[in-house]
């Protein structure tokens, strides 16, 4: 790692299948995620806000990266959204 530092990067597609790992594997997903953004030095703070969303309050892998990524309100059918203070476009109301 020494050698390679300031060079490693990744993607946000990391941070999914990283997710979907911790979840199979019951793992810490906010501490992984801290660890790769660490190395990495990614400073998109959205992968961090979806593993909260994912240990804290039970959101599943892409219910979370949704949340995270849709700037606070979402056009959804999904309650799940209400618990972490979405605002949520009612789909079932249309």
């Amino acid at each position: 790692m020494e050698k390679y530092k300031g060079q490693i990067t990744t993607s946000v597609v990391t941070f999914i299948e990283l997710a979907l790992l911790a979840k199979r594997y019951n793992l810490d997903v906010v501490r992984i995620f801290t660890s790769v953004m660490a190395m990495c030095n990614f400073e998109d703070d959205k992968p961090l806000k979806a593993a909260i969303y994912i240990r804290d309050y039970g959101l599943g892998v892409f219910d979370a990266f949704h949340a995270a990524y849709c700037e606070g309100r979402i056009i959804s059918s999904d309650s799940a959204y209400d618990r972490v203070g979405i605002e949520r476009i009612k789909l079932e109301e249309s």
